[in-house]
């Protein structure tokens, strides 16, 4: 088979035109192994930046945008073609609702088949009708408005995926589910290539947490407040259709991986099979960061956190825990290190809460630095007060300088401080604590800052257990080893057949 590249990374709102986060892990991955070819596809929304914050790998040898909003007008069908169009319609309302992998395939089969797009399937009396029955069985009780635009937002995306034209690769890589692994599953169906499924962070669990919080949902109480009345939120349609994008994600990869064994468990209760899972942890390079010396001068004990500042890190918390360590340890400083421009009204809010605390003495903001190591070799302890993680990239880096950690109970950080079943390095390289609980952080601060002693065994621990567990060559080994293994499979091209 001629192709393009041999991997195809799939990811969604972030590589390579915003910083941090799968972002990171992509590009650093990428980097490893320059011996393969990678052929990008980024998918995002009209209204996002476009402008790489990456200077792209030289192994990467092009890049596909999927605009989510922005969706091929298609084939017009004529008379003849109208029973296609209600059995297309049929198709993707119940993949969207269901999430059931066979009815997926289907859809994608025929959708390919017939050349239909937006014109067909959305701008058509068949796709309102269509909109009216889902309304009727999802959301009967709020407002129409509301649902018309989310149901027409997350079928047009669905239809922009699909639509997308395909590089010729021998292995499709998806860094989530979501509209990432929907990518994937098209791309499975529509080539017959592999597709691999790497999952950091639970897509649904973050999707669940960011639906919580974001301003644009509310809940009208239009449900009533009978024992009996069904919960019809426009949020649930929200979370219903990321779920069902889990599940075809789950049903159409070939190898499922994540980095840590609790994962697993969230897989499998959103309907993962245990046969196709694996775990591959994150990589570092571990040489590099343990060689650098730490930086000894006189200085304030400090804590340093490495992260966007965004609800789902929860910099709140750990302003609040800055404010209470100063009457543990005097003088201590906190210095917060990453970008406000995603959330600026959050951003903001946590600003104002420093000076409410009084704390504009004890921390620093320094949004993006030239260099973080700079900051990680000069800290006593690195501080991560997130409500949902996977692996960060930041812990495992702070870990292979040998800083200690105190984390919320996210991810697996525990694993990371704690160490897990058949790990050969013994001992604790910090604290886990509860999330949202300031004052718990500060006390697991508190103690590691005044005692010397403990602080250098919990680093001593964390630079040892990075460089066995976590090293960047045994993780490519384990990726490169998977590639090889799914490009033994030959090409199962599909035949279409339209009922």
């Amino acid at each position: 088979m001629a192709v393009d590249a041999d991997v195809c990374m799939i990811v969604e709102g972030g590589y390579p035109y915003i910083v941090g986060g799968v972002a990171s892990w992509a590009d650093a991955f990428m980097r490893a192994s320059p011996q393969l070819r990678f052929h990008i596809i980024a998918i995002s929304v009209s209204s996002q930046s476009r402008r790489p914050s990456y200077a792209l790998p030289e192994n990467v040898v092009g890049i596909t945008d999927i605009l989510l909003d922005v969706c091929p007008p298609g084939v017009t069908p004529n008379r003849r073609g109208q029973q296609q169009v209600e059995r297309l319609i049929s198709l993707l309302q119940t993949s969207v609702i269901s999430g059931d992998g066979s009815v997926f395939e289907q859809f994608i089969k025929h959708l390919l088949a017939t050349g239909y797009g937006q014109t067909a399937l959305l701008d058509s009396k068949a796709g309102w009708l269509a909109m009216e029955a889902a309304y009727a069985e999802l959301l009967p009780s709020s407002p129409l408005l509301d649902f018309f635009w989310s149901w027409r937002f997350l079928l047009r995306s669905v239809l922009a995926i699909a639509r997308t034209p395909l590089p010729q690769v021998r292995v499709f890589h998806a860094a989530g589910t979501g509209f990432s692994g929907l990518a994937a599953a098209c791309a499975r169906i529509a080539t017959g290539r592999p597709f691999l499924l790497t999952e950091h962070g639970i897509y649904t669990n973050e999707r669940r947490i960011d639906l919580a919080v974001s301003d644009w949902l509310f809940e009208s109480g239009a449900g009533g407040f009978a024992i009996s009345a069904r919960p019809s939120e426009l949020r649930s349609t929200w979370m219903n259709a990321f779920q069902s994008f889990s599940r075809i994600s789950y049903a159409m990869a070939d190898v499922i991986t994540t980095q840590y064994r609790t994962n697993q468990i969230f897989q499998c209760s959103d309907g993962a099979a245990e046969s196709k899972l694996r775990i591959i942890p994150n990589g570092i390079d571990a040489d590099k960061f343990s060689s650098l010396a730490r930086n000894t001068a006189p200085r304030r004990p400090t804590v340093l956190l490495i992260g966007r500042i965004v609800p789902i890190k929860d910099i709140r918390t750990f302003i609040m825990a800055i404010a209470l360590l100063k009457d543990l340890v005097p003088n201590a400083l906190g210095i917060i290190i990453g970008p406000e421009g995603e959330d600026p009204g959050y951003a903001a809010g946590c600003r104002q809460l420093v000076d409410q605390l009084g704390a504009a003495s004890s921390i620093d903001f320094l949004g993006r630095v030239p260099d973080v190591m700079e900051y990680l070799l000069s800290a006593d302890v690195l501080a991560l007060s997130s409500i949902s993680e996977a692996q960060p990239i930041a812990v495992l880096e702070a870990a292979a300088t040998g800083l200690p950690v105190v984390s919320t109970d996210v991810g697996s950080c525990r694993e990371i401080i704690e160490g897990f079943e058949g790990d050969p390095v013994k001992g604790a390289g910090g604290s886990v604590v509860a999330p949202c609980n300031p004052k718990e952080m500060a006390e697991a601060l508190a103690v590691i800052l005044l005692d010397d002693r403990k602080r250098a065994e919990m680093g001593d621990v964390m630079r040892r257990r990075a460089a066995n567990y976590y090293h960047k060559d045994r993780v490519k080994g384990l990726y490169e080893a998977l590639y090889a293994e799914l490009q033994t499979s030959p090409p199962q091209p599909q035949q279409v057949k339209l009922s």
